[in-house]
């Protein structure tokens, strides 16, 4: 820990501990030294002092052009004979930028003093392979009103709108935008993209940062916000933080559990909950290991069950609104669904179950009954991890305009904006309020946090979780869910690159803060962890561009000032300049 960090922490809340800022390491067995966690490559370790830089997924040897390394402090690291700097000191290990080449192999040694301790070649970085679309789609399942037989091909995965067939159909998405997409239904359903060989990549070339688009079917005053989620190994997830990320409101690493309860049976399971036929939601069901019909009901009685939030009173939500596993009535061909074939699609899509861990973004179906064409017994759908922002009416109150409602979502969710037509062609997210102009939704892979809200801005991203971010019940109007239509990595490449904003002058509690003071993470992104993860309130907290041009947002606002509340979890001050990536730091 620096002294000049300490020093602030005292002086901005004198009864508190200086926070130990920890780094983590990802490697096991071989702490010294590790590729940082959520990258697309690790280090495969041959001996105790040698490897090989190859990817997490073992389906792809994708290579990219730069990733972080960690190493133990005293440790020196160097690419051929060229010593690396790094790019943020903590208390025990130091972070480094290594950067790949585009035709060698590259060897990373790391010395303790004169001696190599430690070696590692790398592979000549990917050549991006021409394609702006998602090479496959790894799954599909929304619970609402568009779950149905009759969905106008809103509920459905395939080009021929159903969702049979998965072994020899073909997915929406894989040619471009589709005037009818999917609906995502109520908060946690969603559409997981594959970028196959030729992940998304955090290019320095991308206007503004804006590394892909995602194309929903909002229009000014209808926003229906979707969060996005990024991995590179379908296992460890990343939230892009929007604007509201960090608001009052926004709830973080979320689990949502929905119910099927039909005929008095099961509506017995919650005797006083369970009224009617119909679907409940619960945000503290726990999947049981064993899945048996009797288990499932145990795991159902246990948990608390309620009606979804709704605009008026709640009740329970019509039983059509259920993603039936194959179909609702017997023996009825107009009536299949057939979401127990696009949940997840092939024999690893990338979707992995609920768990207890960290960046967890979990689907679990406890379904005891897989082979009968109808439902058999209650059923439980669960998605974990998520990221839950308020309605737009929930947030306005009564008589907002259409302009306002669809400015609650500045930036950093699907569904929002306008498309227009200019596919893959990135706009500035920050310049105006979302309800101007269009260009579809934008996302910038140095907005990923992981569960705690720190900043773990990605170098590439193989996999994207487009997923419904709201829950609430609109009445006549059903859920809010939002749709999309396509997912383009973004086109308008600036040659010579968009440049990255200017440092700001920031201040915490009236002290300045400077650079040698924060974590830099890479991307222009940096951490400050100045309270240990606990913001105290009234801390006023000040920003000030290098520039008149440059847009300065707070927590999602555009202010220059910001002063804590009992119920901030964090500041995130982002600067954005011209065609330029953002300035991001947060302070916890």
């Amino acid at each position: 820990m620096k002294t000049s960090k300490k020093m602030l922490s005292l002086l901005l809340i004198a009864a508190m501990l200086v926070s130990v800022l920890c780094m983590g390491v990802s490697a096991t067995g071989y702490d010294e030294v590790s590729i940082g966690t959520g990258e697309p490559v690790t280090i495969n370790w041959t001996t105790a002092t040698t490897g090989t830089v190859v990817n997490v997924d073992a389906s792809t040897n994708y290579i990219p052009k730069s990733f972080l390394l960690w190493a133990r402090n005293g440790l020196t690291v160097k690419v051929g004979t060229t010593e690396l700097t790094a790019n943020g000191v903590g208390d025990t290990d130091s972070a480094y930028t290594v950067y790949t080449d585009a035709t060698n192999e590259i060897t990373i040694t790391v010395l303790n003093g004169e001696t190599v301790a430690y070696t590692i070649t790398c592979p000549h970085y990917t050549t991006a392979i021409t394609g702006s679309y998602p090479s496959a789609v790894n799954g599909y399942l929304p619970v609402g009103q568009f779950a149905r037989h009759n969905s106008f091909g809103w509920g459905t995965l395939f080009t021929d709108n159903t969702n049979k067939n998965p072994d020899t159909n073909t997915p929406k998405f894989l040619d471009g935008y589709v005037s009818t997409g999917v609906s995502l239904g109520m908060a946690g359903g969603y559409v997981q993209f594959d970028m196959g060989d030729n992940p998304i990549e955090n290019n320095a070339n991308n206007p503004y940062g804006i590394d892909f688009i995602v194309y929903g079917n909002a229009f000014v005053g209808n926003p229906e916000a979707a969060g996005v989620m990024v991995s590179n190994d379908g296992i460890k997830w990343y939230t892009l933080a929007g604007s509201r990320h960090y608001m009052n409101g926004t709830k973080w690493d979320q689990k949502i559990s929905y119910v099927r309860i039909e005929g008095s049976e099961q509506r017995a399971l919650k005797s006083g909950t369970f009224t009617a036929d119909g679907v409940y939601y619960s945000k503290n069901y726990n999947s049981p290991s064993e899945q048996t019909q009797s288990a499932i009901n145990a795991a159902i009685s246990a948990a608390n069950w309620d009606v979804v939030p709704a605009s008026g009173t709640g009740s329970a939500l019509n039983l059509s609104y259920w993603p039936e596993w194959a179909t609702r009535v017997v023996n009825n061909t107009a009536q299949e669904e057939y979401y127990g074939n696009v949940w997840k699609l092939g024999t690893d899509s990338h979707i992995p179950a609920v768990a207890s861990t960290e960046n967890n973004a979990g689907v679990n179906w406890d379904k005891a009954d897989t082979t009968s064409t109808v439902p058999n017994g209650a059923e439980v759908i669960t998605y974990s991890g998520l990221t839950l922002v308020p309605d737009d009416t929930q947030v306005l109150g009564s008589n907002p305009t259409q302009a306002q409602m669809t400015d609650v979502y500045q930036w950093g969710y699907a569904d929002v904006r306008v498309n227009g037509s200019a596919y893959g062609t990135a706009i500035n997210p920050y310049a105006s309020a979302a309800s101007v102009g269009n260009g579809g939704d934008g996302f910038d892979l140095s907005w990923a946090v992981d569960a705690n809200g720190v900043p773990h801005p990605m170098t590439s991203a193989k996999y994207i979780r487009v997923y419904s971010a709201v829950l609430f019940n609109a009445g006549i109007f059903g859920e809010t869910s939002a749709e999309v239509c396509g997912l383009y990595r973004t086109s308008n490449t600036i040659t010579g690159g968009a440049g990255t904003t200017a440092v700001p002058t920031i201040t915490v509690a009236g002290q300045t803060i400077t650079l040698d003071m924060l974590e830099s993470k890479g991307n222009n992104v940096y951490y400050f962890d100045a309270f240990g993860g606990a913001m105290p309130r009234d801390i006023a907290v000040t920003a000030t561009a290098a520039t008149s041009t440059a847009k300065v947002l707070i927590n999602g606002s555009s202010t220059t000032t910001f002063t804590t509340q009992s119920t901030t979890r964090g500041v995130q001050i982002l600067v954005q300049d011209g065609n330029s990536a953002p300035f991001i730091l947060v302070v916890r």
